[in-house]
Formats: structure tokens, C-alpha cells, sequence
């Protein structure tokens, strides 16, 4: 009998609890993939939610005043650790054009009404609604870093 668990039982339960363990490391793996995807995913759609709810704004009131231009830069300052090149140069390119906008309106407000008003209007206008097309187009921009099918 002492031959038998020597020889049979205590290597047998040996092996099983090295599977064990080996089975539980494997799954906390797994769940600690996961996790980290989950994670990822949240990271990034708060910067999408930063730049929807900005151009959001900008579509409802036509302008934006600082302080929401600072609260997009805030919610968007991680872009560059989260996504490839493109959706830092693409928010870059939003506030860029934002802050010109703005610059054209301050511009333009104390000049009486006449060609060069009416000119640097224009100009924010165009750059208005350039803003505002990208409010559709944003999901287009970001699906690519937000679905959970291409991470499987």
C-alpha cells in the first residue's frame, strides 16, 4: 500500500493539481484580457463622447466659449495614448478650426456692417459648417478603435 502512494497516488495528485493551477492561471489570463479590453473601450469612447458632446454644441448654439473649449481639450487630451496618429490629428484638426472660428467672430464683431464683415461672416459661416458635418461623420472616425468584433 505505502508502494502505491508513493508510486501512483501522490504523482497522480501532483499532475491534477498542476493542471489546476495551470487551468486557473489560463483563465485569469483570459479574464485579465478581457478586462483590459473593456477597459480600452471606455478610455476611448469617453474621448468620442468629448468631441460629439463639443460639435454638439457648436451645432445647437452656433459658437462655443472658452470654457467648453478647454472642457473638449480636457476629455480629449489622452487621444494620443489611446488611438493611432489619426484621432489626435483629427481632434487636433476640430479644435484648429474651432479656434479660428472663434478668432473670425471676434474679428468681425466690432466692424460695422460692410464687405469685410461680411467677408470674415462668411468665412465663419463656411468654417460652421464644415465643424458641424463632422458631428455625422464622427462615428465613421471612430468605429475602428470602438468595436468589439475586431478584438476577438
Amino acid at each position: 500500500m505505502n508502494e502505491f502512494i508513493t508510486l501512483i497516488l501522490i504523482p497522480s495528485v501532483t499532475a491534477l493539481l498542476v493542471a489546476i493551477v495551470t487551468w486557473t492561471g489560463v483563465q485569469q489570463h483570459k479574464l485579465a484580457k478581457e478586462k483590459f479590453k473593456l477597459d480600452m473601450f471606455e478610455k476611448r469612447f469617453a474621448v468620442y463622447k468629448g468631441v460629439q458632446e463639443f460639435l454638439t454644441i457648436i451645432l445647437q448654439e452656433g459658437k462655443f466659449d472658452l470654457n467648453q473649449l478647454f472642457e473638449f481639450r480636457r476629455k480629449t487630451q489622452d487621444s494620443t495614448f489611446l488611438f493611432g496618429k489619426d484621432i489626435p490629428q483629427y481632434i487636433d484638426g476640430i479644435d484648429k478650426r474651432a479656434l479660428e472660428m472663434g478668432s473670425l467672430e471676434e474679428r468681425y464683431k466690432p466692424l460695422p456692417v460692410g464687405q469685410q464683415r461680411s467677408e470674415l461672416c462668411e468665412e465663419k459661416t463656411r468654417l460652421l459648417r464644415g465643424l458641424i458635418d463632422e458631428l455625422p461623420r464622427l462615428k465613421e472616425v471612430f468605429v475602428p478603435y470602438l468595436r468589439f468584433d475586431k478584438w476577438k
